[in-house]
């Protein structure tokens, strides 16, 4: 969402697939000058930083370039009011962070002309940052949000006794997970700027391959140790409710891809291996013949890490 390029390529998803009733949005991230994400600018304001009117000039260059004029003018008073809100609750850090998922969404829907629905009024979110799930679903059926289908909601935030609060960062793929169990989806497809899910992070090696398949549990011991490519708490819940995770490439959509689903699909082996690290270890996380996932520990330190990691990846490949 960083760019009016990737806006449309977004949008070209959206509406070549008749069976997408609930898009979720995060904050434009960085590109070209920008060389922060929306959400750590928005951060930085909180902190002292007086990066305001960059931020909102940013919001409307994009919706200058993306959208007809009625509809322009729409957003800039939505995105004139959004700023005074800020300017208004200079202490509330969840509101200020929220607004780059908010303005996103309000942005994306004007462009597709979808309803747009404001995450505060759906989200009940725990004090560990986890979902009310019970809570949630009352929130959804009082505001008729099947009635509002197709619509776009920004990811990140929703509220606790009545006032914004967040996820933790990535939360827009919790989000939409969350949405995607509570309302009956036959599938939930998170797009990412990598094909699928990697043996490997790509920002260290080259020739990493696409997992094409996973079982919930290898997911979820990815996502605990070291693997970003999704938020943490979304295996558990999709499995929970039976409802299928694709992870595909925005910028290359059916090409590679990684389906995550239950160990009851007779037709996957779901064997895979991948390499993750957090801070200087390096762990290799593989599953082979229906065994459990298995991890080994490689202990690294700054100056070597990439280099550790790319020779172990190419060990792995080569095993194959």
């Amino acid at each position: 969402m960083a760019t009016p390029t990737n806006i449309k390529l977004c949008a070209d998803i959206v509406t070549s697939n008749p069976t997408a009733q609930v898009i979720v949005v995060s904050a434009p991230g960085k590109f070209g000058i920008y060389s922060t994400k929306i959400t750590d600018d928005l951060i930085r304001y909180t902190k002292g930083v007086p990066i305001l009117d960059a931020i909102v000039e940013r919001f409307k260059n994009l919706a200058q370039e993306l959208l007809p004029q009625k509809q322009c003018h729409k957003f800039i008073a939505i995105l004139t009011k959004t700023k005074q809100a800020i300017l208004d609750n200079p202490n509330d850090y969840n509101f200020i962070v929220s607004r780059g998922e908010y303005l996103s969404a309000q942005l994306f829907a004007l462009y597709l002309n979808y309803n747009f629905v404001d995450a505060q009024n759906i989200l009940v979110i725990n004090p560990d940052a986890t979902i009310n799930l019970a809570a949630t679903k009352q929130q959804i059926k009082h505001h008729r949000l099947k009635n509002q289908i197709p619509f776009v909601i920004g990811g990140f935030y929703g509220q606790h006794n009545g006032k914004v609060a967040l996820f933790t960062r990535g939360g827009s793929d919790y989000t939409g997970a969350i949405l995607a169990v509570l309302m009956h989806a036959t599938l939930y497809k998170n797009y990412t700027d990598t094909n699928g899910i990697q043996t490997a992070d790509p920002r260290f090696v080259n020739n990493t391959q696409t997992i094409p398949c996973l079982d919930f549990d290898s997911l979820d011991v990815l996502t605990h140790n070291g693997a970003g490519v999704i938020h943490e708490n979304v295996a558990k819940l999709l499995e929970s409710y039976h409802v299928p995770l694709r992870v595909d490439n925005t910028f290359s959509p059916n090409q590679k891809f990684t389906e995550v689903h239950s160990l009851r699909c007779r037709n996957c082996q779901h064997n895979f291996f991948c390499i993750t690290h957090q801070d200087n270890r390096i762990m290799l996380i593989k599953k082979k013949h229906g065994k459990p996932v298995t991890m080994q520990f490689f202990k690294s330190n700054p100056q070597t890490l990439t280099k550790d990691i790319q020779i172990l990846h190419q060990s792995m490949l080569e095993k194959l």
